[in-house]
């Protein structure tokens, strides 16, 4: 299996300090202006849309219950606003569209209960500049990256920057064990690319050999709900040893995908770290 994604990386100039846990508060002003970017419907209405199943704006935003091709990812406690929104498989054709919203909810809807117009200082794909702050340039050119199984690490250490939210037995883990890390990788993988829910086929080969994660609690208010909801999870680093090829494969796929539950908010994420390669 193999997963497609392009990742956008999108920088703030000094002076509006976001706050401690940005990534609600960046989906909502981005799915106001996608919106504003793609609806075509005179009424403005997601309901009884004629052009529901084809809208972008629904499929990312109105869809419930259902895999969202897409995350953001915003760095806890920012000093100046620097975030990246990841688009998998399909999604990333719509990149266009994207990068029109994500200008138009910094600098002209704004963020936050305040709506501070932010500037965009860069933005870029796959490292590439194609917004310099003043205008967009050519996309041409830009295609999606692609991860497959090739050679592996057989030891690695994950570094969870934000909460990781992840259930054990139907109840939020208070600790992760490896085989439900990386089946909960496996069932994402297969949402993003289409395909019915299926467990593992295999036993995870590997081990935690050493753990330091504590519980941070997160908040966010829900426009939809009316009321605070908590993000709270697991933060900090593990080091794992013993891996098999098809599992140091998922690990490194969660690094694209993110993990567990809320990920299109930014949560789960974690960098990873080889310890050993193996070809």
């Amino acid at each position: 299996m193999r997963l497609h994604w392009l990742r956008i990386d999108v920088t703030a100039p000094k002076g509006y300090r976001p706050p401690f846990f940005s990534g609600s508060m960046l989906r909502g002003a981005i799915g106001v202006a996608l919106k504003r970017v793609v609806c075509v419907n005179p009424s403005y209405r997601c309901e009884g849309c004629f052009a529901a199943t084809e809208c972008l704006y629904c499929r990312f935003y109105e869809e419930q219950n259902s895999f969202h091709p897409y995350r953001i990812v915003a760095p806890l406690g920012m000093e100046r606003l620097e975030f990246s929104v990841y688009l998998y498989e399909d999604a990333a054709k719509e990149l266009p569209y994207m990068l029109s919203a994500i200008r138009k909810a910094m600098e002209e809807i704004g963020l936050g209960r305040e709506k501070r117009a932010v500037k965009v200082a860069m933005i870029k794909v796959g490292g590439r500049i194609v917004y310099d702050g003043e205008r967009f340039l050519s996309l041409e050119g830009i295609t999606p990256r692609e991860l497959e199984i090739g050679g592996f690490f057989r030891d690695a250490r994950l570094e969870f920057r934000l909460p990781l939210r992840i259930k054990q037995q139907n109840r939020l883990a208070k600790e992760i064990r490896l085989h439900t890390l990386v089946n909960n990788i496996h069932y994402r993988l297969r949402q993003v690319k289409g395909l019915e829910p299926q467990k593992l086929g295999y036993k995870v080969h590997g081990e935690i050999a050493y753990s330091r994660l504590r519980h941070l609690d997160l908040h966010r208010y829900s426009n939809r709900q009316r009321s605070p909801m908590k993000l709270g999870g697991l933060i900090g680093s593990m080091t794992i040893r013993g891996l098999d090829k098809q599992s140091s494969f998922y690990l490194k796929a969660g690094e694209i995908l993110g993990a567990g539950k809320q990920t299109v908010f930014g949560l789960g994420s974690y960098t990873l770290t080889p310890l050993k390669e193996t070809k």
